[in-house]
């Protein structure tokens, strides 16, 4: 009789913490989850302005830095015609930061036009 009473102690103490988690997640508010999600714009050879076939994805970054802080990853010069465009399509400067990534000069290719390489930019939620 004495090892059945010993189980059925242990086996309460380890259901313990399962109900206790269940308690905790039940009694938790209402939230909504956290969307992360990134955006990333292709720039043309123009550095200093984005093109005009990123603009929807740059309009759809701008609405969502409007909700939460932003990172733009990339080259320093493509990454700051995108932080302009996102502060001109009304994102608040304040909620953007750069991360210039270390790169290499861009490649020309045989026809002097230079390789899409290093042209893209994440924009990080």
């Amino acid at each position: 009789m004495h090892k059945l009473s010993t189980a059925l102690v242990a086996g309460g103490l380890a259901l313990m913490p399962l109900s206790a988690l269940g308690q905790n997640l039940a009694s938790a508010p209402d939230a909504s989850p956290i969307v992360r999600s990134d955006h990333l714009v292709f720039m043309g050879s123009d550095a200093g302005r984005v093109p005009e076939s990123a603009m929807q994805t740059v309009r759809s970054a701008a609405d969502a830095a409007k909700q939460s802080p932003v990172r733009i990853e990339g080259r320093a010069d493509y990454a700051n015609a995108v932080k302009q465009e996102l502060v001109r399509q009304g994102a608040p400067a304040d909620s953007i930061s750069i991360k210039p990534v270390p790169t290499q000069p861009l490649a020309k290719a045989g026809d002097n036009l230079a390789v899409s390489a290093d042209r893209g930019v994440v924009l990080r939620f």
